[in-house]
């Protein structure tokens, strides 16, 4: 079995990771550490300035990312601040700010990897979708907008569904695929 290290203080990536890379057979091993987030509208951007951070530090292959919630209605929003947004602005704002607007939207994920002293290479996946009027079920390990957003495909929020049903569309999913079909080829 491969061995990838997972750069995270996220329970929540670290148990999605975990079960979309066991089935190709890699085994992810979680480092809590603080990476130094720079601020950035891309995500390439940051989770290569994560990973390469993380690899160098501890001096082993190592993988970051970055996920991101997108509202058609708004450019580029939330996109790499979904986190900061959401702490200021709760269920009640994010839904405020959709009134009227389509709730068209979608996740990205953005998977980073890199060996130290290496260049780093991304992998991104998509899940499209909408918001709801209301969050609906519970989120799972501080990953709130799973409660209001519904993937194209399905009536359930990510947060009504079973991890292996939110699996089958998960953005976070489709990133670390491309990523596990890359790493076991080279």
């Amino acid at each position: 079995m491969k061995t990838i290290y997972l750069l995270t203080t996220n329970p929540g990536k670290v148990e999605e990771t975990r079960l979309h890379l066991k089935k190709f057979g890699i085994d992810v091993v979680a480092k809590s550490i603080e990476i130094p987030e720079i601020k950035s509208d891309e995500q390439e951007e940051i989770a290569i300035e994560k990973v390469k951070f993380a690899a160098k530090k501890i001096k082993k292959p190592a993988i970051a990312e970055d996920t991101g919630i997108y509202f058609e209605a708004y450019k580029n929003f939330p996109g790499t601040n979904s986190r900061w947004i959401f702490t200021a602005l709760g269920y009640e704002g994010i839904l405020k700010l959709l009134e009227g607007k389509t709730r068209k939207a979608f996740f990205k994920t953005t998977v980073g990897f890199c060996e130290p002293e290496k260049k780093s290479k991304t992998f991104v996946g998509i899940c499209k979708g909408e918001i709801t009027n209301k969050p609906r079920g519970t989120p799972h390990h501080r990953l709130p907008y799973d409660a209001v957003f519904t993937p194209e495909g399905d009536i359930r929020t990510f947060a009504e569904m079973t991890k292996d049903e939110k699996a089958k569309y998960s953005h976070r999913a489709k990133a670390l695929e491309k990523f596990a079909k890359w790493f076991i080829k080279n």
